[in-house]
């Protein structure tokens, strides 16, 4: 009754607020013509893609990684920019063999290993199997075992996007919208986080199974990517195993769990250059990271090149804008304490180019840009299979000046799906994107999230991916580029993080969480 009790009143205090919302809403001036700076051509852009795609799997601070690092930095050069560096040193877990055996001999078959969950000897580790309905608190009737934990897929219901963001546009029509229970493979595991609880219960190691998935999907998932070293190996396992899994831990077999796994410190880079302009206190922020395991995640850093060579050139800029090419974004817990994204250690060190203190300069507006030119792939018949569609460009707009920057930058398109949204709570963001709403930056981000998003492909994927597609989504934001920087501070506004006025959400979303405890 108490949760009951609550959800009510938190819906009422939603309702509340969406009044006050409306009141405060008021038509925005027209925008002002500004001519666009063309970027360069679909094959140059493609090129990028391509090359940067080339280097193979560019997981943080991997070789592969650090030689396309390089090679955004050669580009850059070229360019005539100054290209600097900030240089951080991680612990590097890089996994090799992998196996999955039943004392009976029954091989199962691995989707793939849990980042930096653990490691093992190339014999493995021999335990009893111990079944979980679900991730529990208390792992402890798994101590000295191996526990096997069904990892739920969370499925983007009516509730769920309203606690995620706000629905503020679909462009061009409502086929940009989420169906109710569409599925989102990346979710599921990066809220369902429980290595640490296991190792601390004494757990040797855990059988993760991937829920609602083809195992075809799950086959080479890089899921969870936010999580540190957690010294408790880790294996993926497609759902299609359950019943084996189940039936052998319900007879008390044992399994031998094999993870080979190498630790070493290694260094990687974060880039930026700045196009100065003629008013150097106050900068537009255009950000993406450059790590990731395929050819959509991530050609962030295609888009900001043919961005920065479009800008580099106009003389016309009033702002200076500074381009950051982020390293981290799979690994965020060794480069930031703390709620972030791999561009909150970059903010971190250079708030003189930001934050707006005295001898610092102001950024008064935020651009990112990842995952560019993505199809629509779906499971069909226990496969992915392409669906003929352009995959969901979800974009985060800030505030009502940048849902009206975004709504004139895709104006004429013959490709576009995107549905805009605007965040509810600071901590609930998806990408690079949620550092500068979390500082304050009034930005536009794009992060579409394909079923294929982390997942390890055959030539990475390239084939999913559509250039043309690619070749206006970065045309637009030259277009959101050009726009801002015309625009005067006041009229570009600001964002305010999440919190007071939104506190009624976050009543909702708690009731929410209790009703299904």
């Amino acid at each position: 009754m108490a949760r009951r009790k609550l959800l009510i009143g938190g819906m009422t205090s939603l309702a509340a607020l969406g009044g006050l919302l409306a009141w405060r809403s008021r038509p925005l001036p027209p925008l002002p013509y500004v001519a666009p700076a063309p970027i360069p051509d679909r094959d140059t852009l493609w090129h990028w893609i391509e090359r940067l795609n080339a280097f193979g799997p560019r997981l943080t601070a991997s070789p592969a990684h650090q030689k396309s690092v390089d090679y955004i930095a050669e580009e850059l050069a070229a360019m005539g920019l100054t290209v600097h560096r900030d240089t951080h040193r991680i612990r590097r877990w890089t996994p090799g063999r992998t196996a999955l055996r039943l004392e009976d001999g029954t091989s199962i078959p691995v989707a793939a290993p849990y980042p930096y969950s653990g490691r093992t000897g190339p014999d493995g580790m021999t335990a009893p199997l111990v079944w979980f309905d679900n991730a529990p608190k208390d792992f402890s009737a798994a101590r000295g075992k191996i526990a096997i934990v069904p990892v739920g897929r969370l499925d983007l219901t009516t509730l769920t996007t309203l606690m995620l963001f706000d629905r503020r546009a679909t462009l061009p029509d409502e086929s940009a919208d989420i169906a109710n229970g569409e599925i989102v493979p990346v979710l599921g595991p990066l809220t369902n986080i429980f290595l640490d609880r296991a190792r601390a219960a004494g757990v040797r190691g855990v059988i993760c199974l991937f829920e609602g998935l083809s195992d075809a999907l799950a086959q080479g998932q890089v899921l969870p990517f936010t999580t540190p070293y957690a010294d408790c190996p880790a294996l993926w396992v497609g759902d299609g195993q359950r019943d084996n899994l189940h039936q052998a831990a319900a007879r008390g077999a044992s399994a031998t769990l094999t993870l080979e796994a190498t630790l070493a410190d290694a260094d990687t880079d974060t880039l930026h250059v700045v196009l100065e302009g003629s008013n150097p206190h106050e900068t537009i922020i255009v950000n993406t990271h450059t790590d990731g395991p395929n050819a959509c995640e991530e050609n962030g850093p295609a888009g900001l090149l043919a961005l920065a060579r479009a800008h580099a050139v106009r003389q016309d800029r009033r702002r200076s804008i500074i381009f950051v090419f982020a390293t981290g974004h799979f690994q965020i817990p060794q480069l930031v304490d703390g709620h972030g994204q791999a561009t909150t250690a970059w903010l971190r060190r250079h708030p003189e180019l930001w934050d707006g203190q005295p001898g610092h300069a102001r950024a008064v507006a935020g651009l990112t840009l990842e995952h560019l030119g993505c199809m629509e792939w779906k499971d069909r018949d226990d496969r992915p299979a392409p669906t003929g569609r352009l995959e969901r460009e979800i974009v985060y707009a800030t505030n009502r000046q940048m849902e009206q920057v975004y709504r004139a930058s895709v104006a004429g398109r013959s490709k576009l799906r995107s549905l805009v949204v605007a965040p509810r709570l600071a901590h609930i963001f998806l990408g690079e994107g949620a550092p500068l709403y979390q500082c304050g930056i009034p930005s536009i981000s794009l992060v579409p999230g394909p079923d294929y998003l982390c997942q390890l492909l055959p030539d990475g994927g390239l084939d999913r991916l559509d250039a043309d597609f690619a070749h206006q989504q970065v045309d637009s934001f030259s277009r959101a580029l050009t726009l801002l920087d015309a625009l005067p501070a006041a009229a570009i506004g600001s964002a305010r993080p999440a919190g007071g006025l939104m506190r009624p959400l976050a009543v909702v979303a708690e009731a929410l969480a209790g009703l299904h405890r």
